[in-house]
């Protein structure tokens, strides 16, 4: 039996949900954007929001024409923007407790 959940995918099954080439799911790998669990291109394993961040990024790509790097870039400043988002959030309700508002 193996420990793998059985929501993940393989890189094979990746490349038929996304409608990517092997070649392109590789570079996004290479460039970081996703990193999937597993060695090698046959271990690999890929989890649902994996797949979602591959899904962005190939449409970045095709839609601003934005190279590998470039996506990789933008889609970790999107990232932060969303994680200083939250905290923004988390802080004004902590405030509004001693403000009383």
């Amino acid at each position: 039996m193996t420990d793998t959940p059985t929501t993940c995918l393989s890189f094979t099954e990746v490349c038929l949900q996304t409608g990517v080439a092997e070649e392109t799911i590789i570079e996004i790998i290479e460039q970081g954007i996703v990193e999937p669990m597993g060695t090698s291109p046959v271990e690999w394993r890929f989890s649902p929001a994996m797949v979602l961040m591959t899904r962005k990024a190939v449409r970045l790509h095709q839609d601003l024409d934005v190279d590998w790097p470039g996506i990789a870039l933008a889609i970790e400043l999107l990232e932060r923007l969303d994680q200083l988002r939250q905290e923004n959030r988390h802080l004004k309700r902590r405030l509004s407790r001693f403000i009383g508002g």
